[in-house]
């Protein structure tokens, strides 16, 4: 038997590589969502863009029935790729949930929401498209709208 006079060293015992390939693969997963919601988008803005050039050139039927339909499917649409988007992140939550780096409590973030989500201050409705304050956790995900803003952190006791 041979050596090649180097001491040889286990594979690393670190989770660095693990970590790298993780954080890559939530990235493609992330970037493969973002693909997919743009291309929905593509489809249902050129759907709209038909509808609308059909019915200037004058169908000639009451369009009032259709256009709510119309709408209707577009919404679903909506929330079609916000659930994509949604599940993407709770994936992503779950890969990275016990990272020793990851803050206990993560912090409030503005958002503008892509489906109709309610206030848990107010209980006011807050819709598509409209920014807010998002609280990511583990279990659920809490919206506070723009005018409540996220809680105020409490401040340490004084010593006395």
């Amino acid at each position: 038997m041979t050596y090649c006079g180097h001491e040889h060293r286990p594979r690393r015992g670190d989770w660095d590589r693990a970590g790298n390939a993780a954080e890559e693969f939530a990235r493609r997963i992330a970037r493969d969502a973002q693909r997919f919601g743009e291309r929905v988008a593509e489809h249902a803005s050129g759907f709209a863009r038909e509808i609308a050039r059909e019915w200037r050139h004058g169908p000639g039927f009451d369009t009032k029935p259709m256009a709510a339909d119309v709408r209707g499917m577009m919404k679903e649409v909506r929330g079609l790729v916000g659930d994509v988007i949604d599940g993407v992140d709770e994936l992503i939550g779950r890969l990275f949930q016990d990272a020793p780096d990851r803050p206990a409590e993560p912090p409030w973030t503005r958002v503008v929401t892509n489906r109709e989500v309610a206030c848990i201050a107010c209980g006011r409705k807050i819709g598509p498209g409209e920014e807010c304050h998002l609280h990511r956790r583990a279990e659920a995900r809490e919206f506070r709208c723009a005018e409540c803003g996220p809680p105020q952190a409490e401040p340490p006791p004084s010593a006395s």
